[in-house]
């Protein structure tokens, strides 16, 4: 049994997806303990000295979950970074065949072994700014023995380190320079078999000049009636009708948004597809951000994440992430709690995400009592432990 004695403890309450004014309804309690057994939550008590082994820390929450990255990757595109500061846009390099064709030609000529260790660092940098689970994707394949291999690297990556990791099936990320859509397209169909050894969630990225609704839409009618998961890369680049498909199939997520009107919005906010919003992409790229204050006004579920990938945004930082959410997205401090929590693991099917008796938990431990601090001063990394499984991974900087 461990107890973790808290100064302050905030976190979401009640069952997710929390939507609109709800992600704003946070538990806050002053020292308490919280006591863990087995993995879960027994109980949270007013402090008093216990014998057990007791950690202290200013600040406990909920352990950070990110929705949406791109891990396993390999190789950099540093080059990339030069251009587009010069004035090309991600559209002109993936035209050219930079983008993701870049990371493809890395990963096809990497082994499992090379990708696993080119991306076990990022896993211990998330771990190490307390995000205990993390969305993975392939995509960075387009053919079949690349996509397996990235997924069979996500398996040996959840086995070797501490970081759960969700892992997702992007076979739709882009088009394969030498295939023709609708041929490739039929060709994915056929690796499905395989795919569901690894992963039972599908994602696409539909948008202009990549996969259509119309491309697609019979597919994932399908992939539905066969158990996986839909998840959407949406309405990023054009507004081509993404979002609102996502909501008609029932998608889990619908993922950037930066393009959508105010008829999606209701559209969203009216079902349990999460808004998933990733505004270090929009940073990084110098693009529009989502509108998350109406999406919440209008009464979506919001979800944060870092989007991680070598290209349009090389970022893991979630207090940055959270920086950029509360000053150009205009959320608030609770929301933004609930959306890379509660929300967050809603979208990847995990019990985590509020501190609760009952409860199943990885929570993280900051050092510091004002939660405002981690994005106002994001470059200082407040943490100071992590409790994944109701074991202490992590317990350094502490005051």
């Amino acid at each position: 049994m461990i107890y973790v004695h808290a100064e302050r403890l905030l976190t979401p309450i009640g069952e997710a997806p929390k939507k609109g004014k709800e992600m704003s309804k946070i538990m806050e309690e002053f020292d308490v303990d919280i006591v863990l057994e087995k993995g879960k939550v027994v109980d949270i008590l007013k402090h008093k000295s216990v014998k057990d082994f007791t950690l202290h820390v200013k600040l406990a929450t909920p352990g950070l979950i990110d929705p949406h990255t791109h891990i396993p990757f390999y190789g950099r595109r540093a080059k990339e970074f030069y251009m587009r500061s010069r004035g090309k846009s991600y559209s002109e390099i993936f035209s050219e065949g930079g983008g993701i064709h870049s990371t493809v030609r890395f990963v096809r000529n990497a082994t499992i072994g090379e990708i696993v260790n080119f991306n076990l660092p990022f896993l211990k940098e998330f771990l190490r700014r307390g995000v205990v689970a993390i969305e993975g994707k392939s995509g960075y394949g387009l053919d079949k023995f690349t996509e397996l291999k990235q997924l069979k690297a996500l398996k040996i990556l959840n086995e070797v380190q501490e970081v759960h990791i969700a892992p997702t099936f992007l076979g739709f990320h882009a088009i394969p320079l030498d295939r023709e859509k609708e041929d490739y397209v039929g060709t994915v169909k056929t690796w499905l078999d395989d795919v569901k050894a690894f992963s039972d969630t599908v994602d696409v990225f539909c948008d202009y000049g990549v996969f259509l609704p119309e491309d697609i839409e019979g597919f994932f009618v399908e992939l539905k009636k066969n158990g996986f998961k839909l998840r959407f890369h949406a309405d990023e680049i054009k507004n081509v009708g993404a979002t609102r498909l996502a909501v008609k199939l029932g998608a889990v997520s619908a993922d950037h948004l930066l393009k959508i009107t105010d008829d999606d919005i209701r559209e969203v906010s009216n079902s349990d597809t999460v808004a998933v919003l990733m505004p270090g992409t929009s940073f990084y790229l110098g693009e529009e951000y989502a509108p998350a204050r109406k999406l919440i006004e209008y009464g979506a579920a919001v979800a944060l994440a870092s989007d991680f990938n070598p290209g349009s945004c090389p970022v893991y930082e979630p207090a940055f992430v959270m920086h950029l959410a509360l000053k150009f997205l205009k959320m608030e401090p609770e929301e933004i709690l609930t959306a890379y929590t509660l929300n967050a693991a809603y979208v990847l099917g995990i019990e985590n995400g509020a501190i609760l008796p009952g409860r199943k938990c990885d929570i993280a431990l900051w050092n510091t009592t004002e939660f405002l601090d981690i994005p106002y001063m994001f470059q200082y990394n407040f943490l100071s432990g992590v409790v994944i499984n109701g074991k202490v991974k992590l317990y350094e900087n502490v005051p």
